[in-house]
């Protein structure tokens, strides 16, 4: 653990891997964050073991926020869901604007910060079979503003961050142990290639939301009578 800061309450090294573990009594999501540099631009991969009924996620770009307590960090997560594909692999966002896009949706945040769906991604049925105690290759890229997922080479999000006040384009990377029923969360072989820090971000003229797109739930920002510009 000498690059990552983390409790030993509930984080050690388990042949080899990271491991997390909580007996169900966690009041509150903890992290464990790696020390060496903040991230940029990049892509992450790492393989990834959890028990059934385990949460975690690979935090990233995220902030560290010791004044809400002890190791929490907020920020993009990557979602690792045991039990329910919906969320396996989904981009969150810890204490911010949550729900970004759920597993297999192509998702365009727009300036206000509202996640629309624009599409559905193939393949993302694929991780449904998802075997817990079995490791998984789990695959983070994010280049300036998108950002993309995979579970096992099946792509699991595709987004588009327009919200300048919202997102955030550095950070650290951590991950996690989450409140809920006892659970090991393990991660080994994390490889992660830095790209220029000044990479372009997309914008929202060349990115239009079609008429046809429906918002993110269960964000419920919208009014009912409101259609996607």
């Amino acid at each position: 653990l000498r690059q990552w800061s983390g409790d030993s309450k509930y984080w050690s090294v388990q042949d080899g891997a990271l491991t997390g573990v909580t007996d169900g009594s966690l009041k509150m999501n903890r992290f464990i964050t790696w020390k060496n540099s903040t991230i940029r631009n990049f892509d992450l991969r790492v393989k990834v073991k959890v028990t059934a009924g385990g949460n975690s996620g690979l935090q990233y770009r995220g902030t560290s926020r010791p004044d809400l307590g002890l190791d929490i960090v907020t920020g993009y997560q990557c979602d690792v869901v045991a039990d329910n594909p919906n969320y396996n692999g989904m981009l969150y966002e810890e204490k911010g604007r949550r729900i970004l896009s759920h597993t297999g949706e192509k998702v365009i945040i727009d300036g206000n910060g509202q996640p629309w769906v624009v599409g559905q991604l193939t393949g993302s049925d694929a991780i449904k079979d998802f075997n817990t105690e079995a490791w998984h290759d789990y695959r983070v890229l994010v280049q300036g503003n998108h950002h993309q997922h995979w579970i096992d080479g099946h792509p699991t999000a595709d987004l588009i961050d327009l919200d300048e006040k919202g997102r955030s384009l550095e950070g650290v990377l951590a991950v996690q142990v989450h409140v809920g029923p006892a659970m090991k969360i393990q991660y080994k072989d994390f490889k992660i290639k830095h790209f220029p820090d000044d990479l372009p971000l997309l914008k929202a003229e060349d990115h239009p939301i079609p008429s046809d797109a429906y918002g993110v739930k269960p964000q419920g920002r919208l009014p009912k009578d409101w259609k996607a510009p």
